[in-house]
């Protein structure tokens, strides 16, 4: 079993996809928008995905999977993902306004999707864990609203950790935020991390070039982190095991 990552899908269809009938896909949010390199990226992700990943293999995605408002809504973008090989595992991003509730969106998930939320996914070798994450203090304009959240998705992640079962995986953490500030200062975030032995931190978020040079070093404070926006990967999932 190989792991891989790869976040920040941002789809957005409007009827069932149908790989090789590109012609046929409508979306109410075309990335494109963006730049010339989301040009119909969702068809990069696929290609880039049945070339690399079997059956066999893991696949975390960390948040902003669909531009979907409504869970109904989301449903096109899950039923892409899950035609894809491998196990997949979701947390939410700030974008996945769809996400309402953790026993629905599990109860619309194609067969080999996760979704995780206070707990863990543990699988031959490995405990996957994660939160959401949020911004940092010391960023610009952190508020009391910021405080609040962040200090609750500490809590999350603690929650999350906690629940693992077999302390002797390997230990990895999936989050959408970069888990600290623009200057990488220790957090709460990486005294939950240091102090449960987490082994690997993967999390997107961040798009273009300006963000992507803020993204943390592969190791720090004993973390092996990756950035795996799918714009900063080509939009080829990364092995990160």
């Amino acid at each position: 079993m190989r792991i891989y990552a790869i976040g920040d899908l941002h789809l957005s269809f409007e009827n069932k996809v149908i790989p090789g009938d590109w012609e046929k896909v409508s979306q109410y949010k075309p990335m494109s928008l963006f730049g010339d390199k989301w040009v119909e990226h969702y068809r990069k992700i696929y290609k880039n995905w049945k070339a690399e990943v079997t059956c066999k293999d893991l696949v975390l995605v960390p948040g902003d999977i669909s531009w979907a408002m409504k869970l109904e809504e989301a449903v096109y973008d899950l039923e892409f993902i899950g035609s894809m090989p491998g196990k997949k595992i979701f947390i939410r991003g700030n974008h996945d306004y769809w996400w309402s509730g953790i026993s629905k969106v599990r109860s619309i998930l194609p067969d080999g999707c996760f979704a995780l939320q206070n707990d863990c996914l543990e699988f031959e070798g490995v405990s996957i864990t994660g939160t959401r994450g949020w911004i940092c203090p010391n960023e610009d304009n952190f508020t009391e609203h910021d405080e609040k959240v962040y200090k609750r998705e500490v809590n999350r992640l603690k929650l999350s950790l906690e629940s693992i079962k077999n302390t002797d995986k390997k230990k990895i953490v999936m989050m959408h935020y970069m888990p600290v500030n623009e200057n990488h200062e220790h957090n709460d975030f990486i005294k939950v991390m240091i102090d449960y032995n987490v082994d690997i931190c993967i999390y997107g978020h961040l798009h273009g070039e300006d963000s992507h040079k803020i993204r943390l070093p592969e190791e720090k404070w004993g973390i092996r982190f990756y950035l795996v926006s799918s714009d900063f990967l080509n939009f080829k999932p990364l092995r990160i095991i």
